[in-house]
């Protein structure tokens, strides 16, 4: 089990920001099954956020990822897409850059060196 820098057990939070023409979420610590039910809602709160919802979610504070935040991420594509919207990833180091790529993740969540890469990504030239 992971500790933070004072012993304590990692949680999981977020903190969500609306950057120009998409939607920033930053994650903070574990996601795992305990957290993901929490970034599920706030990918689902994502969608009605801007038009169309393009959400970027930062993993440049997370400190471990199972497949079940795997499982959330994945899971909030249909809904992003079928109102024109789309996600993609940023900052993905460690652990959960090589499960990306290990699964193949990384080819449908595209990965981006930062929040600026991915956010022009989804928004193209016309933004």
């Amino acid at each position: 089990m992971e500790r933070g820098p004072y012993g304590e057990r990692e949680t999981f939070s977020m903190l969500t920001v609306l950057q120009d023409h998409v939607v920033v979420v930053h994650m903070y610590g574990e996601l795992d099954l305990v957290a993901a039910p929490a970034l599920r809602s706030c990918l689902a709160e994502a969608v009605g956020l801007r038009t169309p919802p393009r959400v970027v979610v930062d993993a440049e504070g997370l400190t471990f990822c199972d497949s079940t935040g795997l499982s959330v991420l994945l899971g909030a594509l249909p809904a992003l897409r079928a109102v024109g919207g789309d996600l993609a990833l940023s900052n993905a180091h460690g652990r959960f850059a090589r499960m990306l790529r290990i699964t193949g993740l990384d080819s449908v969540l595209p990965a981006h060196e930062s929040v600026a890469s991915a956010a022009a990504f989804l928004t193209g030239p016309a933004a």
